[in-house]
């Protein structure tokens, strides 16, 4: 299968220009020969702290449709995370589209520190069981913890995975720029590791540019954000086939899979560790406070303003 994976310059927040965006590529990819094409987490937004984050559910209403819609027109099968509310919570929601009009889903398990502010918990159903076999979806963090990878170990064919990866503020102190390369890295390998450990090819869809927003919980103090990591298609044993650098702007890569059902019963052993790298202390700490504060935001702001703009 001739796969496609886009890296998208999002304008933030702005999702009637960022679908606007995704179709030009995605008619790019189509008219190459592409079969399936992956868009970034948040596709249609990007992600960051701000006020106008919390219109963004309500400018995504159509966009289920939407992807409906461009899967018939180009006849390529589409996945691509995006926030979406269903009248009682706001999910990010990967949705794999094919031509035919037939949807499958995955809600991301757990929001990424302040990303909690503006969805929920999702599901564990990281096997998306298809006509033409199964795929296993993990956008970002996902890609970070054992459980994501137990849940998919031997059950697919290949991996759709997403992020919006934001890097430290533009502004850090120097003495953490040895973080930010670390960071960098990271954002650049998780999908090689989550290959290797899985088994099975990744293709993995990326933001790249900046994000302007507030520092959370203290929303007075501005910071901009570079998005990092890279759009990236990687086989089974963890070679790169196509590659992408969040420092060469937007576009796609491309490059053919073959399918290997066999991997389904490959028998893996995982240590009995959440996190699939170690993490450094500031990682931990952010996850462990961030989190909580976070969900409270979403149900004292972010929901009651959904319920209120439907």
């Amino acid at each position: 299968m001739k796969i496609a994976s886009i890296q998208l310059n999002a304008e933030f927040a702005n999702v009637a220009s960022n679908l606007k965006q995704c179709e030009d590529y995605i008619s790019q990819v189509a008219l190459a020969g592409a079969e399936l094409v992956v868009l970034p987490e948040f596709f249609s937004s990007a992600m960051g702290f701000s006020n106008q984050m919390l219109d963004v559910a309500r400018q995504n209403k159509n966009v289920a449709n939407w992807l409906k819609q461009l899967a018939a027109k180009y006849k390529i099968i589409i996945g691509g995370s995006y926030i979406s509310f269903d009248g009682d919570n706001a999910f990010n929601i990967f949705q794999l589209t094919f031509p035919s009009g037939e949807n499958y889903v995955h809600k991301k398990d757990i929001p990424t520190q302040f990303e909690n502010c503006y969805y929920t918990e999702g599901d564990s159903v990281n096997v998306l069981v298809t006509p033409i076999g199964n795929f296993g979806v993990a956008l970002c963090w996902e890609m970070l913890r054992y459980d994501t990878i137990k849940r998919i170990a031997g059950k697919v064919d290949l991996v759709l995975s997403g992020s919006c990866w934001w890097d430290l503020p533009i502004d850090a102190p120097i003495e953490r720029e040895p973080l930010r390369q670390y960071n960098q890295n990271l954002a650049c390998e998780a999908p090689v590791t989550f290959a290797e450990l899985s088994g099975v090819p990744v293709v993995h869809a990326n933001h790249c540019g900046i994000v302007a927003g507030s520092n959370f919980p203290d929303a007075d103090k501005l910071q901009t954000r570079k998005f990092v990591g890279a759009a990236q298609i990687v086989d089974g044993n963890g070679q790169v086939l196509a590659k992408r650098n969040f420092f060469e702007g937007g576009g796609f890569v491309m490059a053919e899979i073959l399918w290997k059902n066999s991997s389904r019963n490959a028998e893996r052993i995982f240590p009995d560790k959440y996190w699939i790298p170690d993490l450094p202390d500031s990682y931990i700490h952010a996850w462990d406070t961030i989190n909580p504060k976070g969900k409270q935001y979403y149900k004292e702001v972010a929901l009651p303003y959904y319920k209120n703009c439907r």
